[in-house]
């Protein structure tokens, strides 16, 4: 995206991160989020309201009508699950009717004729028949897009959380740079962590023993999948496989840092606290007391809050430092926790002596190959960069540095995106490949493709005659962040209870009632929310909140603090994934609905008293 012209307040810097190269973009794709509500990771989406103050036109892909759909050009209330078939359909509209920019696909881009094959059949009209999207809406959506200089496509996390969710990625990629949107004011900027600090997930991989890293928990070890290991982290599944079987060796000790596992990340929650509690040293990390601190924790450590921290971030621009002001009783950050433990794990990678030390580290330029470094792609362009900054001194001029090559953009024409210094991008081809040659290496199809959820009315007709409704999640709301802030006055006032977003027709056909509780339930268990009745969802769709618990509740056995009897992810599945290892059905699922009456069996005795719904093949899908 275009960077927002925000003047550095300091003396003597008024207009330096001012970018005069910035452009309102004329379209904007909100596809599968929300960014006003979302936040995430301390992105603001606030900006894309101000672009669409001064005449940005939205298209919203999205099952439920949001504030941006309320104001788009076109929403697209797509069935979930279905995102990529949708873009499979633009990429083949504006293939087939050259919408696409010739100039920029002929000099930057490889493998144009491969992607226009292979998506030569996924038609608008086929993607009607999947989506629920009209067709003629579907045209008339990609056609502006594609014509409109410059667009963008902001994505959410349900990118992710589908079974196509590598090829959706890809998709939106190329349709991007179809339009010659990349790099662009208005359109996408490729950006880099802040002047090359942190190597990203993957760092700290260089100092593991090879042996051990045969030994990685693997998704090709869960799931029998073929291609290179590309996730820099075990894989969730493989994980829990190792637990339930002991193969390939036993996990003997959990180490939970700042993540509410059986309220929020769980696939499968009660799956999962069977297995975690066969752990004989489960130790937890939090600056909270939560479900999953009283459920499986044998030793709670307390986490300082963010003003008792020093810290240092720098993803992805500007480098930003955090200055410890306060202590409180004995909690320590999590930057204090990782030095401890790790020298007692590995001291000869964990050497710094303070925080300080370790986060001075932290801001040393380490440059991965990937891209050019900050300072030799600076230098190309007669600008000197060379970072070398302390947090402390980056604390006294105010917390940040900006990195200007995060503030240019057609980095490609200019040998700023590749090691070598020539002109192009970081691929092997140096084009923008539209046919990823680096995907087959991951065991991934090269050009997208939809495939359909792996419950639906089309992958399985005969179940969704008994759970005849298709249940999304995950919808983020103002005052949560996953499991976060359940425990905080303000935003209990304002969003007292977990609720369950169903149309009028269907809560009148079901016999539910806005406000009471109803229970959302397919064969792997079921869980109570409450009605939230409104047309903002169709008639087919439900849309569930995720991550609920409830501090107010009782903490101890079977009840923890409620986390069960609210949670959607009593109907998830481990161990099914989409093409990889990556991807889940997780928000195209299918349910039946119907109204909560006291003295009903809650899910936490189920869960807890009686061992669950469902008898566990361990390590297995089942």
């Amino acid at each position: 995206m275009g960077d927002f012209p925000i003047a550095d307040a300091s003396e003597g810097h008024e207009d330096r991160y001012i970018n005069k190269d910035w452009v309102n973009p004329e379209c904007m794709v909100l596809w599968g989020c929300e960014p006003l509500a979302s936040n995430a990771d301390g992105y603001l989406g606030h900006w894309l309201a101000v672009c669409h103050q001064m005449g940005s036109k939205i298209i919203s892909i999205d099952p439920r009508l949001t504030w941006w759909g309320a104001r788009a050009e076109y929403w697209l209330q797509i069935r979930p699950g279905t995102d990529a078939a949708l873009a499979c359909s633009w990429l083949n509209l504006i293939i087939n009717e050259k919408l696409y920019d010739e100039d920029f696909v002929d000099k930057w881009c490889a493998y144009f004729d491969e992607l226009a094959e292979a998506v030569k059949d996924m038609t608008p009209a086929w993607a009607a028949e999947i989506t629920g999207v009209p067709e003629e809406d579907i045209i008339a959506a990609g056609r502006f897009f594609a014509a409109s200089k410059p667009a963008t496509i902001q994505w959410g996390l349900a990118f992710d959380q589908q079974m196509s969710a590598m090829s959706l990625n890809l998709a939106a990629v190329d349709l991007m740079a179809l339009t010659a949107n990349i790099d662009q004011p208005g359109g996408w900027l490729l950006v880099h962590n802040a002047f090359e600090c942190n190597g990203g997930y993957a760092s700290g991989d260089e100092n593991i023993p090879e042996e051990w890293m045969a030994r990685k928990l693997t998704n090709s070890y869960a799931l029998g999948m073929e291609g290179a290991d590309f996730i820099s982290h075990a894989s969730s599944d493989a994980v829990l496989k190792a637990i339930e079987t002991g193969d390939p060796y036993p996990i003997k000790m959990w180490w939970c840092q700042s993540s509410n596992e059986i309220a929020c990340a769980a696939m499968d929650a009660p799956r999962l606290y069977e297995a975690l509690n066969s752990i004989p040293f489960i130790v937890n990390a939090d600056p909270y007391l939560t479900p999953t601190s009283v459920a499986l924790a044998d030793i709670i450590l307390p986490v300082a809050m963010s003003a008792e921290r020093d810290s240092a971030r720098s993803w992805w621009t500007p480098i930003r430092t955090m200055k410890k002001v306060t202590d409180y009783y004995e909690a320590k950050t999590d930057e204090e926790i990782t030095i401890e433990l790790g020298k007692r794990l590995n001291p000869e990678n964990y050497r710094w002596s303070s925080v300080d030390e370790m986060l001075n580290w932290f801001l040393t330029p380490k440059p991965t190959g990937g891209w050019a470094t900050a300072s030799g792609a600076l230098e190309a362009k007669g600008q000197t960069i060379d970072f070398n900054m302390t947090k402390d001194e980056i604390d006294q001029i105010g917390g940040y540095v900006y990195d200007d090559f995060n503030g240019t953009y057609q980095k490609y024409e200019k040998g700023l995106l590749r090691p070598d210094g020539n002109p192009g991008f970081a691929t092997p081809s140096g084009r923008i490949e539209l046919a990823s040659r680096v995907y087959e290496v991951w065991g991934l199809s090269p050009t997208p493709f939809h495939t359909e959820p792996l419950q639906s009315p089309i992958s399985t007709p005969e179940a969704f005659k008994e759970y005849p409704l298709i249940l999304t999640c995950g919808g983020r709301s103002y005052e949560f962040f996953h499991s976060e802030n359940r425990q905080l006055q303000t935003s209990r006032e304002f969003h007292p209870l977990p609720l369950l977003t169903i149309h009028p027709e269907t809560a009148k056909k079901y016999g539910i009632i806005h406000g009471e509780w109803v229970w959302v339930e397919n064969e792997r268990g079921r869980f109570r929310q409450v009605a939230n009745v409104r047309p903002t969802v169709n008639e087919v769709t439900v849309h569930a909140e995720h991550a609920w618990w409830f501090p107010e509740e009782e903490p101890a056995a079977p009840v923890f603090f409620g986390t069960f009897d609210s949670n959607v992810n009593n109907l998830t599945r481990a161990f099914e994934t989409g093409e990889a290892g990556v991807g889940s059905s997780i928000k195209s699922m299918i349910c039946k609905i119907y109204p909560y009456k006291d003295g009903d069996e809650m899910p936490h005795e189920v869960i807890v008293n009686k061992g669950g719904w469902n008898k566990i093949i361990p390590g297995k899908a089942n």
